[in-house]
């Protein structure tokens, strides 16, 4: 299974090719595709290329690192977590979270992203995670907070922000 590391409730684990399937259904959900609507597939098969982007990149340490959230009680893929480089930022990198819908509301996320936050740290010594959120996003806003992530600032004009909202940047530090 390639399992990474676990939580309470999740394992996070390398992806494989029969979650493709999956991965297109939960980025296609109306939640994610309002609040990450640069993040779906077109079909299966450009989800599976992905998926086999992903593992190659996991394979070799290497960022973007995308990982597969499964919950321990039914043990369908729920969700997804990565990092992807800061550009110009040495130790510094963006993490981004989704949990599909049956299964948003119940702190998953919260514990995914804690985590997460952890095993980044101590896998790539990074000194800082940011957390870009779209105006609105209320939800995960609070994933964010309830995990230490502070407000820095606001984004105009990011290519990922289509309704021109604005983004909403957290951050997290850590000593080296």
């Amino acid at each position: 299974m390639e399992q990474i590391f676990e939580t309470e409730h999740l394992i996070i684990r390398k992806f494989r090719l029969k979650d493709a399937k999956r991965l297109y259904e939960n980025h296609s959900e109306e939640e994610v595709r309002k609040w990450i609507p640069n993040e779906s597939y077109a079909d299966i098969e450009e989800a599976a290329g992905a998926i086999h982007f992903y593992a190659d990149c996991v394979d070799h340490g290497h960022l973007p690192y995308v990982l597969a959230v499964e919950s321990k009680l039914t043990g369908e893929l729920i969700g997804d977590t990565g990092i992807n480089e800061v550009e110009g930022k040495t130790n510094e990198v963006e993490i981004g979270y989704v949990i599909c819908e049956k299964f948003s509301g119940k702190g998953h996320a919260t514990e995914l992203l804690n985590a997460m936050t952890e095993y980044i740290v101590s896998r790539f010594a990074i000194n800082v995670l940011y957390g870009r959120v779209m105006r609105g996003n209320e939800a995960s806003i609070r994933v964010l907070e309830k995990n230490g992530y502070t407000f820095v600032e606001e984004e105009f004009g990011a290519e990922d922000d289509p309704y021109g909202n604005g983004m909403l940047i957290y951050k997290k530090e850590f000593m080296s």
